[in-house]
């Protein structure tokens, strides 16, 4: 439904708990940035008219889908969430600002997709139990702030050959971090399938290789070498052949005395 400013906060006053207040600063700061009285509201969370832009989250469930068609999500939208753990963001968002999901002490499972063009400083800042983050694609712009205090961040999955561009913009220094910026291993081309008449006749060529006679001459050892082997070998064979004789006459000879 459509509401201008005041009818937003007087809403929020009314869906809001204890910690209101916080909640009403937050709202109020962020509609005072737009330059816009006409806002929806779906019952979860305030937009521009157009559904373009995520001012704010009244939401207090543990996860929310951010609708295709928005396409930024506004400054402070989701600050202080304390119940926030899981967070789908749109393919059609392309940009993430300001402090959008600081302060998010549950926030374990976020995935930025390939659309996100720009993220802005602190946006996922102080998200205390956030331990990885997956991204598709390359922002154009990352700020160097964009994972401050986040104390049990430690692994960074970023597509294969673009480790160098997210640590040049983070500020990453080797050694000088705790974060881990890993490539995600590229889809392995696949070939393309042999018929299988053609593999038949792959291996009937490579059983008449197997098959075929070796070349004499291209076994045959070269040079020197062969020689002396060839002569290595006529002089065994006259050994063997003298030994037979000698062995042969000595038999000859016992037979004569006898």
């Amino acid at each position: 439904m459509k509401e201008n400013k005041k009818a937003i906060l007087e809403i929020l006053k009314k869906k809001s708990k204890k910690d209101g207040r916080f909640e009403n600063l937050v709202l109020n700061l962020a509609l005072q940035k737009i330059d816009s009285d006409s806002f929806e509201f779906d019952g979860d969370a305030v937009y521009t008219a157009d559904k373009k832009r995520l001012v704010y989250c009244m939401s207090q469930a543990e996860s929310f889908h951010i609708p295709e068609g928005v396409t930024t999500i506004g400054e402070m939208a989701f600050r202080g969430k304390k119940q926030l753990k899981n967070i789908i963001i749109a393919n059609s968002v392309k940009e993430i600002e300001h402090d959008a999901f600081y302060d998010c002490d549950e926030l374990d499972n976020v995935y930025v997709p390939a659309g996100v063009k720009e993220v802005k400083s602190y946006a996922f800042a102080e998200c205390d139990k956030l331990k990885k983050i997956p991204f598709a694609g390359v922002p154009a712009k990352l700020s160097r702030h964009t994972f401050d205090d986040c104390d049990q961040l430690h692994d960074i999955i970023v597509p294969a050959g673009t480790s160098k561009t997210f640590r040049k913009a983070l500020h990453f220094i080797d050694g000088d971090t705790d974060f881990l910026v890993l490539e995600k291993p590229a889809d392995n081309a696949t070939a393309a399938p042999v018929p299988q008449k053609d593999l038949k006749k792959q291996d009937k060529k490579e059983d008449k290789k197997q098959d075929a006679p070796k070349d004499k001459k291209a076994d045959a050892p070269k040079g020197k070498k062969a020689d002396a082997l060839k002569k290595e070998k006529k002089e065994q064979k006259q050994e063997k052949k003298d030994a037979a004789k000698a062995k042969q006459e000595k038999k000859d000879l016992k037979l004569e005395k006898k």
